[in-house]
């Protein structure tokens, strides 16, 4: 569409022609020639402006009305709109009224008031921020006794040290939870005992978290092994348990004999021991309910000492 100002061919024609032919006034002469056409410079620091100008242009779209109704009221004594003025604070280098969105520095302190700060990168530089999930995961964890892994069958009772055994006879309908200690993130392969006096039935075995020192939720329902005859008995599983505590527990159905830690030598166990009045005596660590089994674990009404504890794991 034309936009000449007087006749074209007249000495004040000036303007443009189909976006064309512009005419324009040099001195006392008439001037035509093509119509400019900006360049587009993408320079860098129009590239880096730009997303800056369209967030800041969202951002104003967020504002409720009183707080435009503010931008407009502060905009007028210096003769602007309240969106030029917002614009013009928004996009003020560093500082300004908001936080930059992409460089700057910081000249104080940031109340978040609550909020949380979402979607951070994996850090690359020792000074970047990280995500909980990223230190949690990357963390070194503290110096403690690692597991021996000779190349044996290795059946063990994590952080138990257990040199001398006895004969020990579990009673029917009870549940022993046997705590145990895990330096490091294992896969068990088989859980199992030692059947020393059988007694026809049935003992069922089962791995429990440990909540705050107690049993807590199921972790494995092994199955259950027979007590009516003598010998080893094991289970297939294949169960990892990362570096913690937890409870192995058992429950039979009859009244048979395990082998199980002797309590007249000193043996290492993965918690103190404790007893029910005042003295150096201290020796009950297994506890115990009168219970069926659940999920979560029923809660131990009682205890007795390291040598009811008749489970073993295997590593390897």
């Amino acid at each position: 569409m034309a936009k000449l100002k007087a006749p074209l061919f007249s000495f004040g024609a000036v303007g443009t022609l189909a976006k064309r032919l512009t005419m324009r006034r040099s001195g006392p002469d008439t001037i035509a020639e093509n119509t400019p056409k900006p360049k587009d410079a993408r320079t860098p620091a129009q590239l880096a402006w730009r997303p800056m100008y369209q967030a800041c242009a969202a951002l104003w779209h967020t504002l409720s009305a009183a707080e435009k109704a503010q931008w407009e009221s502060q905009a007028r004594p210096k003769h602007m709109i309240g969106y030029a003025w917002f614009m013009s604070q928004c996009l003020r280098p560093n500082p300004g009224i908001y936080l930059p969105l992409a460089g700057g520095t910081m000249k104080g302190d940031i109340d978040v008031d609550s909020h949380k700060i979402l979607t951070l990168p994996v850090p690359t530089a020792p000074t970047e921020a990280a995500t909980k999930g990223y230190v949690d995961g990357a963390a070194v964890p503290p110096d403690y006794p690692r597991s021996l892994k000779p190349n044996i069958v290795r059946w063990i009772l994590p952080g138990w040290y257990v040199a001398y055994f006895l004969s020990t006879q579990l009673a029917a309908g009870r549940i022993y939870y046997i705590p145990i200690f895990v330096t490091e993130t294992t896969t068990y392969i088989r859980i199992g005992c030692n059947v020393t006096t059988l007694s026809a039935g049935n003992a069922d075995l089962r791995i429990f978290a440990w909540e705050n020192g107690l049993p807590g939720a199921l972790i494995l329902s092994a199955g259950t092994v027979s007590t009516g005859t003598t010998g080893a008995k094991e289970i297939v599983i294949s169960q990892q348990l990362t570096r913690g505590y937890y409870f192995l527990a058992i429950r039979c159905d009859a009244t048979p004999k395990f082998t199980t830690p002797s309590i007249t030598y000193a043996i290492t166990t993965p918690v103190p021991g404790m007893s029910t009045y005042a003295g150096p005596e201290a020796k009950w660590i297994i506890p115990i309910v009168d219970a069926a089994y659940a999920d979560p674990a029923p809660a131990p009404t009682g205890m007795m000492s390291a040598n009811f504890a008749p489970l073993t794991l295997r590593d390897n």
